[in-house]
Order: structure tokens, then sequence, then C-alpha cells
């Protein structure tokens, strides 16, 4: 009997005070209900939200904001444009080696290999004209270098080392003298070996190249 009179005395007094604030019961256990539903999605938001910046490192930068539609994109300043001619046609010129300096005539001759002697000539492009040397065998050596000059090359064989002075290829091969001194005077790389090839050296005063119309180079003469 005394458990049943404090049971309906708390009820009775639960009712008054949910009576005080003018809602009924009903209306209380519904939004009890609903708190308590609410409760487990807060908690998964949460923890979506702690994921996230787990996900991303301290350091990492922010997202970027997409780009708009008609805008223009950005020109980078350090790219530089090169503009190369395109409709060149190399030009034959012919040149007699009678009595010209070696050295003179071989920086003469790379010059116009080189193209350095057009006004649109261009570094790391090919603008060179072709160049025909003839007399070959009468060009001059200064001083004492016919005898005191020498050449060297490697067979790349054991003991493969050959040496011989201008004299020596002027007797044998002449041309080779000029070949040599103009292939010295050339960058070496994909351009001097293509350069090089234009080149043409006869040891008498004729030539096969007369269907080109070859223009007279002159040459600079020893004074």
């Amino acid at each position: 009997m005394a458990t049943d009179k404090k049971s309906t005395s708390k009820s009775s007094k639960s009712k008054e005070k949910v009576e005080d604030k003018g809602v009924t019961r009903a209306e209380a256990e519904k939004a009890a209900q609903s708190s308590k539903a609410a409760a487990p999605a807060s908690k998964a938001k949460t923890k979506s939200a702690s994921a996230k910046k787990a996900a991303k490192p301290a350091g990492a930068p922010a997202a970027k904001k997409p780009k708009k539609a008609g805008a223009a994109p950005k020109r980078n300043p350090l790219i530089s444009k090169s503009h190369y001619e395109k409709n060149y046609e190399p030009q034959w010129h012919v040149v007699d080696a009678k009595g010209v300096v070696l050295g003179r005539l071989s920086s003469k001759i790379a010059k116009v290999l080189m193209g350095k002697h057009r006004p649109q000539f261009t570094r790391g492009a090919d603008c060179g004209d072709f160049v025909v040397v003839i007399n070959a065998e009468k060009v001059k050596l200064t001083g004492n270098k016919l005898t005191d000059k020498w050449y060297h090359y490697h067979t790349h064989h054991m003991g493969g080392i050959k040496s011989f002075t201008p004299s020596d290829l002027f007797e044998k091969h002449p041309e080779r003298v000029i070949e040599r001194a103009v292939y010295g005077m050339l960058p070496k790389g994909h351009l001097g070996r293509q350069w090089y090839k234009r080149l043409r050296v006869y040891a008498g005063p004729e030539h096969p190249h007369k269907a080109q119309q070859p223009k007279v180079m002159t040459a600079a003469q020893d004074k």
C-alpha cells in the first residue's frame, strides 16, 4: 500500500508540472521522441566533418574555383616565339682559291655555309648556301706551315695513330686541305654536319655544277 501511494504521488506531481507549463503529456512524449531521433543524425554529421578534416593534410592548398565560361587563358610571359623564313632557297657560290691564304679563305667559306652573310640569319636555323671551291691545289699557306704543320687522326685500333703534313696531303688529295680547315671552323653538331655537306672542293679549275649557275664569290687576297 505504501508503494502504491508513492507512485501515485509521483505521477500526480509530474502531471502537475506538465499542466503548469501548459503542455499535455502526449505532446511532451512526442517532443522527447523527436529529440532522440535527431541525436544520431547530428552525430553522423560531426563524424563526416571530422573524417573530411582528417583526409586533408595540414598544409594542403585550397581548392581552385571553377573558371568562368568566357574567361580568356592567361599568357606565360616567359615563353618566347621563334620566327623562321619559310620560303628559303639556298644559293650557289663559286670561289677561286688560287693564291689565297688558307685561313682567310676558310673563314669566309664557313660564314657563307652557315648563312651569316644573309640579313635573315637566325641561330639554330638552317639558312646557309652551297659553296664550290676551285683550284684547291694552288691555295697559299703562310710561313713554314707547308712542312711544319701536322695533321693527326686515329684508326681506333691499337697503334693506329696517323700523322702527315700539308705537303703530303697536297700530293694525294689537295682538296682535303681546304675541307679540313673549313670543317674545323663549323660548329660540331647536327647543323654543322648539314652545312659541311654543302661544300664542294675541286683541285682543278673546272667543276660539274654549272647547271646551278653559281655566283662568283671574291676571296680575300693576301696583301
